[in-house]
């Protein structure tokens, strides 16, 4: 919608009257900005609609200073209910949906842990989720050369890219959609029957949003959500979600220590401006460092080098030797 408001493109809303907007994505600063200019730009008299899979305090603050006298509609349980539990309530997410952790020890099990999957005959459509735009693009580009039908979607890539490689998706010629948070919210995809977590990803709300892609409209689905030693920080909030949602996580993930922000996320503002740039950098800023994504060990880039040098070296004296004959 956004997209079209800055081509002054009148977006086509049904009968004119009815403007709908995910709610949930207002919960990162980034995305504020972006939902005052679409209700901006909608007439006065337009019936406003917000849906979330998450509604925490903040959000349903900002949703009652946007909406006029609005009713309240939980599908689910209320996460507040669950506090008698003995672990901290926070977002659920959809009981049709059979979630798992799988521990892959270092940042190179992640690759052939995806290989493994795909090898056992995961059944397509299939969404991975990255943290970042690199590691996404590096991931389509190691899948891709294992011929697999791959695609994928990141801010790098322009709007008729991205549209392309939707559309690919949702007509069946693309099976394993790799992307963003980008497509984490507000992107409606049918029949998706898992997602996996490459990344683990930073919250509690950004993983109910993402794991959200399957299991819609009735349907059952699968997460598979991929962690390594680096992630221990991070993974106390998604097994909150786990357990809150019916899943079996062990108690000890449950007492790890609470990740530290620093202040991330707070009051308004951000966008697709310098403010959302900024909030994205100190979001990123307490992401794990991760290593490459590719499956050459150590030892084979060593051999590889070395033989490359070599090459080089002996290319450097067939020019000398060449040099001297004509000379002589």
């Amino acid at each position: 919608l956004q997209a079209m408001i800055h081509q002054k493109k009148k977006p086509k809303l049904k009968q004119q009257q009815q403007q709908q907007q995910q709610s949930g994505s207002a919960h990162a600063k980034t995305f504020l900005l972006q939902i005052d200019t679409i209700l901006s730009s909608i007439p006065p008299t337009a019936i406003r609609s917000l849906f979330s899979a998450t509604m925490g305090p903040s959000i349903r603050h900002l949703s009652e200073s946007m909406l006029r006298d609005p009713i309240d509609i939980t599908i689910g349980s209320i996460n507040k209910n669950h506090a008698s539990k003995g672990i901290t309530s926070g977002p659920t997410a959809n009981p049709d949906i059979e979630q798992s952790l799988l521990f892959v020890g270092k940042e190179e099990g992640k690759l052939l842990a995806i290989r493994q999957l795909i090898q056992k005959g995961i059944k397509p459509p299939v969404i991975i989720f990255l943290q970042s735009k690199e590691r996404a693009q590096a991931l389509f580009s190691e899948l891709l050369y294992d011929g697999i039908h791959v695609d994928v979607i990141h801010a790098g890539r322009s709007q008729s890219a991205r549209d392309a490689a939707i559309t690919r998706f949702r007509k069946g010629d693309t099976w394993v959609l790799i992307c963003t948070d980008l497509c984490a919210r507000g992107v409606d995809f049918k029949g998706v029957n898992m997602v996996i977590n490459y990344d683990l990803p930073n919250t509690g709300v950004s993983y109910v949003h993402r794991i959200g892609r399957t299991g819609r409209a009735g349907r059952k689905g699968k997460a598979i959500t991929l962690f390594t030693e680096a992630d221990f920080e991070n993974l106390r909030s998604i097994a909150n979600v786990m357990k809150l949602s019916g899943c079996e996580v062990p108690d000890w993930m449950l007492t790890l220590k609470k990740k530290k922000w620093g202040g991330v996320g707070g009051g308004r503002g951000g966008g697709s401006g310098h403010g959302g740039s900024r909030e994205r950098r100190k979001v990123e800023k307490y992401n794990p460092r991760r290593g490459k994504i590719n499956t050459t060990s150590g030892y084979d880039k060593m051999k590889m080098n070395k033989k490359r040098r070599s090459i080089e070296s002996s290319k450097g004296d067939d020019k000398n030797e060449n040099k001297r004959g004509k000379k002589n």
